[in-house]
């Protein structure tokens, strides 16, 4: 894959870090989606975002690709809280441009990124995060449903150590990397991350379908204190085939989930469509309901 556009650098808040972002599609607008991956993803790792680029230039608008720290093999060692505290500082650092700030904002995340969107929109926070005008949600799969209900290598090594990844949470050991053997087979990975995707009632766990409607435990995010709290309209594009889903029906969940949105949030199932939309047919109805759903809010 090859884009044309500007690689640029943004200020991590609180830190003398910067980390990279890349610009394409209509570059001088002020109208832009902020793309964010999933578990191993990082720039123009998902296909798709090519002919994304190309879909928001015509419609006037830009596509801002972030590097965060949980990108590629940072995937196990991070958290929901740290990746949008730099999508926070990513927002800043855009608004503030003397030239081409930004007026309209829309967060995308694609897989576990769909975890980070709910989560900068709908979680409490106690710094000045900036806002933002909408969110989408492409193949927001549940991690935790797949890890119940699927058996093969790698999801009996996580497994192997949730008792151990539980246990070391409980002394406050959450951010100790696993064992060598695990790091080896699998990569570096917190107790804290494993518990977080893989555990009922994790921070990650947005998106089970048998999360409650109302608070109950263990689960963290009922649908009324995630859905039921969105701020800004939400598109939630659902992949046909996805292979990590494991709901018994996507009709019934989306159903759900715009209930629960009060208006907020519009569903669409992207047909034949896998996780990551890598297929030419439904990677063009992905941008097509992209651009339809922005057209109409903004």
């Amino acid at each position: 894959m090859s884009l044309p556009g500007i690689l640029s650098t943004y200020p991590i808040a609180g830190s003398s870090k910067s980390y990279p972002y890349f610009t394409s599609g209509a570059i001088d607008s002020t109208k832009a989606v902020i793309f964010i991956g999933g578990l191993t993803n990082g720039l123009m790792s998902v296909d798709y975002v090519s002919a994304l680029s190309s879909t928001l230039e015509t419609a006037g608008w830009k596509l801002i690709q972030m590097h965060w720290s949980s990108a590629y093999d940072g995937y196990m060692t991070g958290s929901l809280d740290r990746d949008v505290s730099e999508m926070a500082s990513l927002v800043k650092h855009l608004r503030s441009q003397v030239v081409l700030g930004l007026e309209t904002v829309v967060l995308m995340g694609h897989s576990t990124g769909c975890q980070d969107v709910m989560h900068y929109l709908t979680s409490p926070s106690s710094d000045s995060r900036p806002t933002v005008e909408g969110g989408i949600l492409q193949a927001p799969v549940s991690d935790r449903e797949y890890y119940e209900q699927v058996d093969n290598d790698y999801t009996h090594i996580w497994r192997t150590r949730f008792d151990q990844a539980e246990q070391m949470v409980k002394e406050g050991k959450g951010d100790h990397l696993l064992d060598w053997e695990f790091s080896q087979k699998v990569g570096h990975a917190t107790a804290y991350r494993l518990i977080s995707l893989y555990a009922k009632g994790g921070d990650d766990d947005y998106f089970s379908s048998d999360l409650p409607n109302e608070h109950e435990e263990p689960h963290k995010h009922p649908l009324s204190a995630s859905f039921g709290e969105l701020p800004v309209p939400i598109l939630a594009l659902w992949s046909g085939n996805d292979e990590f889903s494991r709901v018994p029906s996507v009709p019934d969940l989306m159903a759900r989930w715009e209930h629960a949105g009060k208006g907020k949030l519009e569903s669409r199932i992207v047909d034949g469509a896998g996780h990551a939309a890598n297929e030419a047919g439904p990677q063009k109805q992905l941008c097509e309901e992209v651009n339809g759903w922005l057209k109409r809010h903004f």
